[in-house]
């Protein structure tokens, strides 16, 4: 009976009341910071997560792209220039089926478990290498002069455009969505740690006001202290959520989607550069007609003095098309110069595509396509890959912005309430102090 009337007893003092105070807010604090670290340790996993794997897979997913596009291009280059074949677009065959396969590497290592990325990334490779394998034989036939060379050309370059954009479509599909889902679950449990930090700090000025009645005493500094080191802890979980998250907005917005465009800008040059070869090579008008196509996906207009000057000074572009898209999303003087090169080298390389159509015989055409049409898209491929590298930069660069916001959030979060709780029960024990 003794001990059931204790609270109660204590409860009629001022001393026990204080006592009751104290212990109360503790506990209230204690729970903010199983809470708040809690929230704070998955935002930071999530947030370096996205920076370390997710973030550089969407990255390496795009370069892929672009990577087995510029190897299509450079294979058909090569065969066309013959049976002992242009060494330099060998070359860049050979560099570009390299890069997409430490692309694919790169992408593996970092996926993690993930069953749905993994079977995408698996379909991918094996084709990569089946189409490497097609490539090779229409090689060694055409260098012995062999019948049907152009056949297994052909088979590969619709092997790349077909399965191969399917299964690497999928991939950014599975990348893209992982990202999303990194996003969505990074916050979890963030709004309920900081509506405790409320709702802890709220009983902290309500005790305060308390104390004051009762003492006559305006302030009670460890209670003070206590209050802002709990409101300073749970402002910071906020706003490091926040921050952070607009930080991989931006990255989204200004980098990564950038990155898709431009991806997308080089992939379909490099499809009409390849179809254009094959037409020259087979004979086949249906590929010349899907070369004009795939140009027209780049910008369904000419490239005049206007349609220049109006992609430098951000104005919309009167035609449509993907370098249409570009300039709409360039955001500043140095992107918008940037597209406004795209569109000049493009015009360039279309001039020389003009020339190689009305060229005489075969063999002139074949000389154009080696010598100028290849000059003048190479250019074209330079400038793209200048804005695929600043997009990649600015899209790492917000990821690793975000990251840094929520660099130890999960310590403050756990030792900020818990020095908060200490403070408190120190400015009541103050208080217990002057009743002896």
């Amino acid at each position: 009976m003794r001990a059931r009337r204790w609270p109660r007893a204590s409860a009629s003092t001022t001393p026990g009341q204080y006592r009751l105070w104290s212990v109360g807010l503790a506990a209230a604090m204690v729970v903010v910071a199983l809470a708040g670290t809690a929230a704070a340790a998955n935002l930071e996993r999530s947030t370096e997560r996205i920076r370390d794997n997710t973030g550089p897979v969407l990255v390496a997913t795009q370069a892929l792209v672009a990577s087995l596009a510029e190897a299509d291009a450079a294979a058909t280059a090569a065969f066309l220039s013959g049976r002992d074949e242009d060494p330099e677009q060998r070359r860049l065959y050979e560099q570009a089926l390299a890069r997409a396969s430490e692309q694919l590497e790169g992408v593996a290592a970092r996926i993690g478990e993930d069953p749905p990325t993994h079977a995408a990334l698996t379909a991918v490779a094996v084709q990569v290498t089946r189409y490497a394998g097609l490539v090779e034989a229409a090689r060694a036939l055409n260098r012995a002069g062999a019948p049907g060379a152009e056949d297994y050309l052909v088979d590969a370059l619709d092997l790349l455009a077909t399965t191969v954009a399917q299964d690497t479509r999928a991939l950014t599909s599975a990348t893209q969505e992982r990202f999303a889902q990194d996003e969505r679950d990074r916050d979890t449990g963030v709004v309920l740690a900081v509506v405790l930090g409320v709702v802890a700090l709220a009983a902290l000025v309500a005790a305060q006001v308390a104390v004051t009645r009762r003492t006559h005493r305006l302030l009670n500094p460890p209670l003070v202290l206590a209050t802002l080191v709990l409101a300073t802890t749970v402002t910071w979980l906020a706003l490091a959520n926040i921050r952070s998250g607009g930080d991989l907005a931006d990255a989204r917005r200004g980098g990564y989607d950038s990155i898709v465009l431009s991806a997308q800008v080089q992939t379909s040059g490099f499809r009409a550069k390849s179809d254009e070869t094959v037409a020259l090579i087979t004979g086949d008008q249906r590929r010349r007609a899907s070369a004009q196509q795939e140009a027209e996906v780049l910008l369904a207009g000419p490239v005049t003095d206007e349609v220049v000057a109006a992609a430098r000074s951000g104005e919309l572009l009167p035609a449509g098309g993907l370098m249409a898209d570009a300039a709409r999303l360039a955001d500043s003087d140095r992107e918008r110069a940037a597209v406004a090169e795209l569109l000049v080298r493009w015009e360039r390389y279309q001039q020389t595509v003009r020339l190689l159509r009305s060229a005489a015989t075969p063999e002139a055409g074949r000389q154009i396509a080696v010598g100028p049409a290849a000059s003048t898209f190479n250019g074209f491929n330079f400038s793209v890959e200048s804005v695929l590298g600043d997009n990649r930069a600015q899209f790492l660069t917000g990821l690793d912005q975000a990251a840094d916001r929520v660099t130890g959030l999960a310590a403050v979060t756990l030792f900020g309430p818990l020095a908060a709780a200490l403070a408190a029960m120190w400015g009541f024990q103050l208080r217990i102090r002057e009743y002896r």
